[in-house]
C-alpha cells in the first residue's frame, strides 16, 4: 500500500485553501483565509504562518522570513523561477503579487534534499485559464475592485478561454494606487505615494492527454515617491531630512513550462526561464538576471518486495549581476548554481514509511571590485544527504523525523550599490544540518467536537560558515566578504485546531532562538516568540463568514552585529466579513478592519534598531468586491 493510498488514515495537521483557484499547502491558514483577508501584501498572505514573517511594511520591501533566517537564504521560485536575488540593502528581493496566486507551498525548514535554503522556502504558483473555466465554459472574465481607508484603492481585470480543443489563454492585469498611510499613533508615514502594476498573459497547449505546454510572460512593476532607505522607515527618513525620489523597481519573468503525466510510471514538470529585477534610482540602476531550468518528476513503483514513491530532477541557473550608472555599466557579477536530487519514499509497512535521499550541489562565482581592483573566481561542489521517516501509529496519531545535510553557495553582491570589497580568497560555502522531529494528531467526532487535532514540530539547524546578509559579506560589502562563522537555530512549531458544526479555531505558537557559536550573538533578523489565533464561524441563512485574527509577537531582545537591538513585543488583531450570495454566485464581497485597536508596531522580520522602526499602518477598513462572467 502506496503513502499515498493511506491519506485517508494518515493524521493531516495541513488544511488546502480554495479561493478562486487559489489552494495553499500549510499547517496555518484557516479556509478561504486569502480572499478573507484581501491580500494585498505577501504580510497578509504568510504572517499568521506558524514559523514564518514578513518584513517590511513598504511595497518594495517584501522580505519572507523562515525561522529567522531571510529570504536571501531561502529557495523562493514563483512558477519555478528562482527569486533569488540581491538587489539592495535598504530594499526587498521580492516582487509578487498575491491576488493571481493559484498555489503557496511553504517548506519551514529544509527537511528534504529536493529543497535547497538553509531554512527552507516557499514555491508560489500563478493561475492559468484551465483553473478559472467552469466545466463546459469556453470563456469567462473576473473583476475584482479594493480600496482601503488608510490609504489606497486597486482593482485587477482577468480573461480567460479555450481558443480551441487543446489551447488555453489567460490575460490579466492589475493596477493599486497607493498614498501615505497612517500608522497607529495617526502619524502620516510619508514615502508611500506610489502605484504597483502587474500583467500577466500565459498560454497552454495541451498536446495530448499526457503532454501539455505552458507559456507565460509576467511583467510587475512598482513606481513611486519613495524614500531610497525604504526599509528604514519614514522615521529615519525625516530624521534625516532625506526626500524622496523617484524609484522603479520592475521584475520581468518569461518561462516555457512542460508537463507530462503518465499516472504512476511518471509525472514531470520541466521549465526553462528567464527572470530579470531592475531597481532604478538616483540615475542609477541595480540589475538582476536569472536564466535558469527545473525539472522534477514523481514515479510510484513496486521494488524488492516495497513500494517506492521516487521523486527525482534538477534545477539551475546563471545569475548575473550589474549596475548601471548614468548609461555606464560599472560592476558585473555572475554566480552559476546546479543540482541534480533523488528520494525514495519506501513503505517498508503499511505503517512506517522511510525516505533516504541525496543531493549534488554545483556553485561558482565570479566577482570583482574595481575600487579594490580585487576579485573572487571561485566553484564548490559537494554531496548531501538527507534520510527522514514517518510512523502512523494509528489513525490518529503519527511521528516523523528527518535529517538533511544544508548548502547554500556564497550569493553575490548586491547589485545596485559598488562598494569597495576585498574578498577572503579561503571562502566557504554555507553548509549544516537541520534535524527535526515531531507528532501530529487528528481526530473527528471526538469531545463533543467534530475535528480535533494538534501538532509539535522541534528542530534544530546548525549552520557553518555563515555569510552576513547585512553589515559585510552579501548584504553590503564594505570590507572583506568573508564568512562569520557557525550558528545554531533552535526552536518549535506548534498548532492546535478544533472546528464545531461551523465554528473553527486554530492556535500556533512558533519560537525559534539562534546563536553564533564563538560570539554568542543571534541573527539580525530573528523573529522569536510569536503566536497566531484564527477563529471563523458561518452564518449559510445570510450566506456570511466571518474571521478573526490575532497576531502576537513577544518582546525580543539581541544582539547582532556588535549593536544591541530590542524588538518590541505587540497584539494586531484583524476581522473579516465575507458574503457569498446564493442568488447570485457570481458575485463576492468582503468588509474588513485591520489592526482593529490602531496599535503602532513593526514586525521583527523588518530592519530594526533603537534608532529605525518601520512601522506598519494603523486602523484600516478594506472593502472588496469580485464578479466573474
Amino acid at each position: 500500500m502506496s503513502f499515498a493510498s493511506l491519506a485517508e488514515q494518515a493524521p493531516d495537521t495541513s488544511e488546502t485553501i480554495e479561493v478562486w483557484g487559489t489552494t495553499i499547502t500549510n499547517n496555518s491558514l484557516l479556509q478561504d483565509d486569502i480572499e478573507r483577508k484581501q491580500a494585498n501584501h505577501l504580510s497578509d498572505l504568510l504572517r499568521d504562518q506558524a514559523g514564518i514573517d514578513v518584513g517590511g511594511s513598504h511595497s518594495i520591501v517584501q522580505g519572507i522570513n523562515i525561522r529567522g533566517v531571510d529570504d536571501l537564504d531561502l529557495n523562493i521560485t514563483v512558477d519555478g523561477i528562482s527569486q533569488n536575488n540581491n538587489m539592495f540593502h535598504h530594499s526587498g528581493n521580492l516582487l509578487i503579487n498575491a491576488d493571481i496566486l493559484k498555489a503557496v507551498d511553504i517548506k519551514v525548514g529544509t527537511n528534504s534534499v529536493l529543497t535547497g535554503g538553509l531554512s527552507g522556502g516557499v514555491a508560489f504558483e500563478t493561475k492559468d485559464a484551465k483553473d478559472l473555466l467552469e466545466p463546459g465554459q469556453d470563456f469567462g472574465a473576473r473583476l475584482y475592485t479594493n480600496l482601503g481607508t488608510n490609504d489606497y484603492a486597486g482593482g485587477s481585470a482577468a480573461l480567460y478561454g479555450q481558443l480551441t480543443d487543446n489551447v488555453d489563454a489567460l490575460a490579466y492585469y492589475t493596477s493599486t494606487d497607493r498614498n501615505n498611510f497612517e500608522n497607529g499613533n495617526g502619524k502620516e508615514v510619508t514615502g508611500n505615494e506610489g502605484r504597483t502594476i502587474d500583467g500577466i498573459f500565459k498560454l497552454g497547449w495541451d498536446v495530448n492527454e499526457s503532454n501539455r505546454l505552458v507559456f507565460s510572460y509576467d511583467r510587475y512593476n512598482d513606481e513611486g515617491d519613495y524614500y531610497v532607505k525604504t526599509n528604514f522607515g519614514a522615521g529615519f527618513a525625516e530624521d534625516s531630512n532625506a526626500k524622496t525620489e523617484d524609484i522603479d523597481y520592475t521584475r520581468t519573468s518569461t518561462s516555457l513550462a512542460y508537463e507530462l503525466d503518465k499516472g504512476d510510471a511518471i509525472t514531470l514538470r520541466a521549465s526553462v526561464y528567464r527572470n530579470e529585477l531592475s531597481y532604478i534610482a538616483l540615475g542609477t540602476e541595480g540589475n538582476s538576471e536569472h536564466t535558469g531550468y527545473t525539472a522534477l518528476a514523481t514515479s510510484k513503483l513496486a521494488l524488492a518486495g516495497f513500494e517506492h514513491t521516487l521523486r527525482y530532477g534538477g534545477e539551475g541557473y546563471e545569475q548575473v549581476s550589474k549596475r548601471i550608472a548614468n548609461h555606464v555599466q560599472t560592476n558585473k557579477d555572475t554566480a552559476d548554481s546546479h543540482a541534480i536530487y533523488i528520494e525514495d519514499e519506501i513503505a517498508l509497512t503499511e505503517q512506517l514509511f522511510v525516505t533516504p535521499g541525496v543531493r549534488y550541489n554545483y556553485f561558482k562565482v565570479d566577482m570583482y571590485s574595481a575600487g579594490t581592483n580585487d576579485s573572487l573566481n571561485k566553484s564548490w561542489n559537494e554531496l548531501t544527504f538527507g534520510l527522514a521517516a514517518k510512523y502512523l501509529v494509528n489513525d490518529n496519531w503519527s511521528i516523523s523525523a528527518s535529517s538533511t545535510e544544508l548548502f547554500q553557495g556564497p550569493g553575490l553582491r548586491e547589485s545596485y550599490v559598488d562598494y569597495s570589497t576585498n574578498f577572503d580568497k579561503n571562502l566557504k560555502a554555507e553548509t549544516g544540518v537541520n534535524n527535526a522531529i515531531g507528532f501530529a494528531f487528528k481526530e473527528r467526532n471526538v469531545l463533543g467536537l467534530d475535528s480535533l487535532g494538534f501538532s509539535l514540530n522541534v528542530f534544530k539547524t546548525r549552520i557553518e560558515d555563515y555569510i552576513d546578509n547585512w553589515a559585510i559579506g552579501k548584504g553590503r560589502p564594505i570590507g572583506t566578504y568573508a564568512n562569520s562563522g557557525d550558528y545554531d537555530i533552535d526552536g518549535f512549531e506548534s498548532t492546535f485546531s478544533l472546528r464545531k458544526a461551523l465554528f473553527s479555531a486554530r492556535l500556533s505558537y512558533s519560537k525559534s532562538d539562534s546563536e553564533q557559536l564563538e560570539t554568542h550573538e543571534q541573527l539580525r533578523y530573528e523573529v522569536g516568540d510569536s503566536i497566531s489565533l484564527n477563529l471563523g464561524y458561518e452564518v449559510p441563512q445570510y450566506d456570511l463568514k466571518f474571521n478573526w485574527t490575532s497576531l502576537i509577537n513577544r518582546t525580543d531582545d539581541s544582539v547582532s552585529s556588535g549593536a544591541d537591538i530590542h524588538k518590541v513585543g505587540y497584539q494586531v488583531h484583524n476581522i473579516s466579513m465575507q458574503w457569498l450570495p446564493s442568488q447570485l454566485e457570481a458575485l463576492s464581497m468582503t468588509l474588513g478592519v485591520e489592526n482593529i485597536f490602531d496599535k503602532t508596531y513593526y514586525s521583527h522580520a523588518s530592519h530594526s534598531s533603537d534608532t529605525v522602526q518601520d512601522c506598519e499602518a494603523g486602523r484600516n477598513v478594506k472593502l472588496s468586491a469580485s464578479y466573474v462572467f
